[in-house]
């Protein structure tokens, strides 16, 4: 009985881990597939207990986003208020992935990207 149970947890176990990289797979897909560029400000990590979290800001068609994409650098603590290029669906706003390797420091690309004089002075 013990062994049934213990393949059964084992079965679930490699399920999950499974179904995890085909999220994350799916999630990169459509971000590549319906890719549109723009400009993203890092205002925050997030730290739980055993990750973290980055935290954007961005326009797409004037309506300001707000969304948690993947683990903290090691330097984040340099990058907040900072922006960069990232990549979202087209499909669904909420998917981005962010080239943390290109920081924009062009004042007029990043008001036409949506952000205003305001959110320029203003440290997340």
């Amino acid at each position: 009985m013990k062994n049934k149970i213990s393949k059964f947890v084992l079965l679930l176990f490699l399920i999950v881990i499974i179904s995890m990289f085909v999220k994350g797979y799916l999630y990169k897909k459509e971000v590549e597939e319906n890719k549109v560029e723009s400009i993203c400000r890092y205002v925050n990590c997030k730290t739980y207990p055993k990750s973290t979290q980055s935290v954007f800001r961005y326009y797409v068609d004037d309506k300001l986003y707000k969304t948690e994409y993947g683990g903290c650098p090691d330097n984040y603590d340099k990058m907040i208020g900072r922006y960069y290029v990232f990549h979202y669906s087209k499909i669904d706003p909420n998917k981005i992935i962010v080239d943390y390797k290109t920081e924009v420091k062009d004042t007029v690309k990043i008001l036409n990207a949506g952000f205003t004089s305001e959110d320029l002075k203003y440290k997340y």
